[in-house]
């Protein structure tokens, strides 16, 4: 995860300005159109949430045949060797924190988007999370690209995306006017 911040760490403000220039645009477009603006904006974080995601993932270190496949299906034993095994205190909290705050805003997004749809939110969001995460597993596991496919991701990814869930649920609480209930929505997307 280390060496994807740096991979990726110089674009996050590129990415910040994307957002904000799609987001802006999207207000305009949807006060002319009459479009409900908090929906629309949810579909385009969600879109954005999501290619980001892929692109951290995904995105091959190096490509070829030849690059040997790895994958760990021993449930916490990448984690406790991280954890108690890391020269530096500061591994830990990138790698696995990283993991896991990589899909707090899919989790966030896709909970605003699937409470105006559904009851059982939380249990909907979990199993989008961990199967999004598990998709992300097998093509890293089957593409040659220089990634392991590991279960501890997928815990921590499944973690992450449960974390957005619960950071939506509390905002929800607290400002029920973010909410994309059906009572408020003007139109959809």
């Amino acid at each position: 995860m280390v060496q994807l911040w740096r991979a990726f760490g110089e674009l996050v403000p590129l990415f910040l300005i994307i957002v904000l220039v799609i987001y802006i645009t999207v207000y305009f477009i949807s006060k002319k159109k009459n479009l409900d603006f908090k929906r629309v904006s949810i579909n385009i974080l969600l879109g954005l949430s999501i290619i980001g995601i892929l692109l951290v993932t995904v995105y091959p270190r190096y490509y070829g045949t030849e690059i040997p496949t790895i994958i760990n299906i021993v449930p916490f034993t990448g984690m406790y060797d991280i954890m108690f095994h890391s020269v530096d205190i500061t591994v830990p909290i990138r790698n696995l924190g990283l993991n896991i705050l990589l899909f707090v805003p899919f989790g966030f997004f896709l909970s605003q988007k699937i409470s105006s749809l559904q009851k059982k939110v939380r249990l909907n969001l979990i199993l989008a999370g961990l199967l999004f995460s598990l998709f992300i597993e097998v093509v890293q596991f089957s593409i040659p690209m220089g990634r392991s496919a590991d279960i501890d991701d997928l815990i921590l990814n499944t973690v992450g995306a449960f974390l957005g869930y619960i950071i939506w649920k509390i905002l929800n609480s607290k400002f029920p006017s973010i909410s994309l209930s059906k009572k408020t929505s003007k139109g959809h997307m």
